[in-house]
Formats: structure tokens, sequence, C-alpha cells
């Protein structure tokens, strides 16, 4: 039988991580529970909350991008009125993403 698949009987192999590094420790403990949620208890996982924060994101990537060609379109004292535009609608777009993250996220599990 391969490594990656195992029977329902077998035991899975504990996993070993760094105790010191902070990343490893903590993306093993959500693999973990992310386990015991969705195989061993009757959970599904639901991605819409990171579904939000990727529309957020997208939308002030989309606000940079227009401000870079239209930049490079009409050089910068034709453009500064649409620079000014786009780069207080990406700051507002990353305060609304805080707020998003701060209120929205506060009482989830297993992001």
């Amino acid at each position: 039988m391969s490594k990656g698949k195992q029977s329902s009987g077998e035991a899975k192999e504990p996993v070993k991580v760094y105790k010191w590094d902070g990343t490893a420790v903590k993306n093993a403990l959500d693999d973990a529970v992310k386990e015991v949620m969705t195989a061993k208890l009757p959970y599904t996982e639901n991605f819409n909350l990171m579904d939000g924060r990727l529309v957020i994101c997208a939308i002030a990537v989309g606000v940079a991008m227009f401000a870079l060609l239209w930049d490079f379109l009409n050089p910068f004292p034709k453009s500064r009125p649409v620079l000014i535009g786009c780069v207080a609608s990406y700051f507002l777009l990353m305060g609304v993403l805080t707020l998003y993250t701060t209120f929205k996220e506060k009482a989830s599990l297993l992001l």
C-alpha cells in the first residue's frame, strides 16, 4: 500500500515537529484539528470566510493594477487625480479587510 493512502484500520504515524518552530507547530495542530473535525465528526469545511477575504483582496489588487495601467498610459502629471483616488481606494479596502478579519472572523474556528 502506498505511504500516502492508508486503510481505515491502520494507525497513522505521529507528526514530528520541532517544538520551537511556531509556524510548524501551528500547521500541525491545524491539520490535526481539521482531521478530527472532518473525518471523525460530522462536520464539513466551509470556505466562505476565506472567500470573503479573497474577494476584498482581489478588488484591492484590481484597483492597484488599474492605477498602474492608467499611469502607464497617462504619465504622472495627467494621472494624478486618478492615482489619488486609487491609493485612497486601496487604503480604504485594506481598512475594510482589517475590520473583516477583526470582527467577522473573530469567533471562527479552523481558519
